[in-house]
C-alpha cells in the first residue's frame, strides 16, 4: 500500500512549518495567507481522499485473507 493520511499529515505540516520559517526571516511574505489557506484545503482534500482509498484498500485485503483462510480449512 502507499502512504497512510497521516503521512501526508505530516508532509503538509512540515511543508507549512518550513514556509513560515522562512517568512518570519523576510520582509515581505512568499505566499499570502489566501495561498495557505487554498493550500490547506487542498491537502485535506487529498488527505481525506487517501484516507478513503486506504480504508477501501485495507478492507480488500482484509476480505482476501479471511477468503483465503476459508479456503484452506
Amino acid at each position: 500500500m502507499g502512504r497512510k493520511p497521516e503521512d501526508y499529515a505530516r508532509l503538509l505540516a512540515s511543508a507549512l512549518c518550513k514556509l513560515h520559517a522562512a517568512e518570519s526571516g523576510g520582509a515581505l511574505p512568499l505566499i499570502s495567507e489566501n495561498s495557505i489557506r487554498v493550500i490547506s484545503e487542498t491537502f485535506a482534500a487529498a488527505i481525506d481522499e487517501a484516507r478513503k482509498i486506504y480504508i477501501e484498500q485495507d478492507l480488500v485485503a482484509r476480505r482476501e485473507r479471511h477468503e483465503r483462510i476459508h479456503l484452506h480449512s
